[in-house]
């Protein structure tokens, strides 16, 4: 009877070719998402991301772009699997971890991932093993040959310019000021490092076993065999073929088909579609551009970032400074979101090793008269350390992945003492004057007095007392054992840090926002608004038009959202590390980001005495 019924549905179907000569429709055929991993995966968006886009530039993508579109192809019908083409992206452990995450939901829902990889490092092959299968191409390497750390000493270089540093901490891991005063670590510095490495590499070998269903052991084994080249890689059964990109197009095209569409761009709205070609279209973007932002606003989330050095003033994101988070800055979005009636909830994204002791209680200060009025959720990204973890301890609930550094409660402060550099190799002297018992506090041609020393030591205990008084207050009986024991300056993992009652849960940020949106009552379409806003076109063509921005004032107002204004800027430069900065990063990129680290903190101890960030913690590769 079936076959019956085919014959008369197919002899149908012949009659209507043949009298309209129209063809018959072709099945349609598979589609695969193409999903390029390289380059920087950015924590917030920025003004630069949207203006490059214009420009015809490769556009960057932040972790929750990159998380939400493979979240949400894997709920797409019409995706039937991925290509993952792993190259060198750039993203800490914890980022990856929460990649992964999204990657393993894509396979949950019964779609596989098939992940080519040109050259394998420690995170470019975490990445890839959350996939399928991977290939890997013929003579290439697998260079995960384990965790290694470098910490930068400047004590030899200052001694040899005449530089002395005179420096002063609270807790005896607090170490962040140890590169100026020593040519190596103290027992306590590096007894945390190891620690900290230990609780990293021990999740990192984890997640790469599970992924690829071997033991631990043999994984650690691997690692220490390493580096592997792709025959070595594949006999280990870290990868499951060794072919050339060719080859591995048959191996997508056998699996799908011939006829497999391969999807380059994923269903992202593109804002500035621009036509050359039309005189008025830059006019026509500008007027889209104009009704958007006068769309009704909707009940949702506010989504606000503290990224980067933590500084008194605006926020600012240079090649020089790199990304900062201003004070000025994160307290107007987080006042801003306050006196919002559509933001129901609010997860503060905090990826800061800290900074400016004062910065850093301004923000908790306007964090806490949030989270009274409104759920405050706290997810850390790849470091919370410091001022980094003061800015978080007002969450109701702190979500940290397990490869997070946090902790780090302590504070240092100190001066550097140019006396030597100035007289004996420079021949340069200098006359002082002073009026008031400490204006030379900070002078650069001495050591402090001992009346000096013994107000800066006072100076440094109440800030510190401050510090866990602050802890305290807002993490109250959620700290397992006594708070004088873990602070000190020690630094965790999530994993030790969630052990000690100093987060709440493991988790990245997808599941600190689904924990904001469900407390808040949210439902499951809800907006998402990110603070503080990127400038985009819009925002500079009303500049030129000569419409003055909101200050501080102001926030609060309807016309919520739109970024301050305020030129950011740190007190003082040093232009011959900004010469040297771009050769600096292509020759040692962990060199470059020890020295402006170096310069950012001194220029936080010239200028309040005290500061509150992240100890000498090892750039980790």
């Amino acid at each position: 009877m079936q076959s019956r019924t085919y014959r008369h549905w197919l002899c149908g179907a012949l009659a209507v070719v043949i009298l309209t000569g129209t063809a018959l429709p072709a099945l349609a055929g598979k589609t695969v998402l193409r999903v390029r991993l390289d380059g920087p995966v950015m924590e917030a968006p920025n003004e630069n991301m949207e203006l490059m886009a214009l420009l015809g530039g490769s556009k960057s993508r932040t972790l929750r772009q990159w998380t939400g579109m493979i979240d949400k192809a894997a709920k797409d019908s019409d995706i039937d699997a991925m290509v993952m083409i792993v190259e060198q992206p750039m993203m800490s452990l914890a980022q990856a971890e929460e990649l992964i995450r999204s990657l393993q939901a894509f396979r949950a829902a019964g779609k596989k991932i098939h992940c080519y990889l040109d050259y394998g490092t420690n995170l470019s092959y975490l990445l890839a093993t959350a996939a399928d299968d991977i290939t890997m191409p013929p003579y290439s390497a697998l260079e995960t040959v384990g965790l290694h750390a470098e910490q930068w000493y400047f004590k030899g270089m200052l001694d040899k310019i005449g530089v002395e540093a005179d420096m002063m901490h609270c807790g005896d891991y607090k170490s962040a000021l140890e590169p100026y005063t020593r040519t190596g670590p103290s027992d306590a510095a590096a007894d945390n490092i190891n620690w900290l490495l230990d609780g990293i590499y021990g999740r990192w070998t984890d997640l790469i076993a599970t992924n690829r269903g071997h033991s631990k052991s043999a994984v650690q084994r691997a690692i220490d065999n390493a580096p592997l080249d792709s025959d070595a890689a594949l006999e280990a059964k870290l990868v499951d073929r060794v072919a050339s990109w060719g080859e591995f197009k048959k191996y997508v095209e056998k699996h799908y088909g011939k006829d497999v569409k391969v999807l380059k761009k994923y269903k992202e709205e593109d804002p500035f579609k621009l036509d050359f070609d039309n005189p008025f279209a830059f006019f026509n973007i500008f007027n889209e551009l104009m009704e958007k932002t006068q769309e009704a606003k909707k009940p949702g989330l506010a989504v606000i970032y503290v990224e980067g050095g933590i500084v008194v003033g605006k926020s600012q994101n240079n090649a020089f400074d790199g990304t900062i988070a201003g004070s000025t800055s994160v307290r107007a979005a987080l006042e801003d979101a306050r006196g919002d009636d559509q933001v129901k909830a609010v997860v503060l994204r905090v990826d800061s090793p800290g900074g400016s002791a004062i910065a850093s209680d301004l923000i908790w200060q306007a964090a806490t008269r949030l989270a009274e009025e409104k759920p405050l959720i706290v997810s850390m990204g790849g470091v919370a350390g410091s001022g980094g973890y003061y800015v978080s301890i007002p969450g109701d609930r702190i979500f940290a992945e397990e490869m997070t550094i946090t902790g780090s409660i302590g504070v240092v402060g100190g001066k550097l003492v140019l006396r030597d550099l100035f007289n004996d190799k420079l021949g340069i002297t200098v006359a002082e004057y002073d009026r008031g018992a400490r204006a030379g506090l900070m002078s650069s041609t001495r050591q402090w007095s001992d009346g000096e020393r013994k107000y800066m030591r006072k100076m440094l205990d109440d800030i510190y007392d401050q510090f866990k008084g602050r802890v305290t207050q807002s993490r109250g009986d959620r700290i397992k054992g006594e708070l004088e024991e873990l602070a000190g300056g020690r630094v965790y993992t999530g994993r030790q840090a969630l052990e000690r009652g100093l987060v709440d849960e493991i988790g990245g940020l997808g599941d600190a926002m689904a924990y904001a949106a469900n407390k808040a009552g949210l439902e499951t379409d809800f907006k998402v608004y990110t603070l503080p806003k990127p400038k985009d076109l819009t925002d500079v063509l009303r500049e030129l038009s000569g419409e003055p921005g909101r200050d501080e004032w102001e926030i609060g107002s309807a016309n919520a959202h739109t970024p301050l204004r305020a030129a950011p800027k740190l007190p003082t430069r040093a232009p011959w590390l900004e010469a040297a900065l771009p050769l600096l990063q292509k020759l040692s990129p962990e060199a470059a980001e020890a020295a402006t680290t170096c310069f950012r903190n001194l220029l936080v101890i010239q200028e309040e005495h005290v500061g509150c960030f992240m100890p000498a913690v090892p750039s980790i590769r």
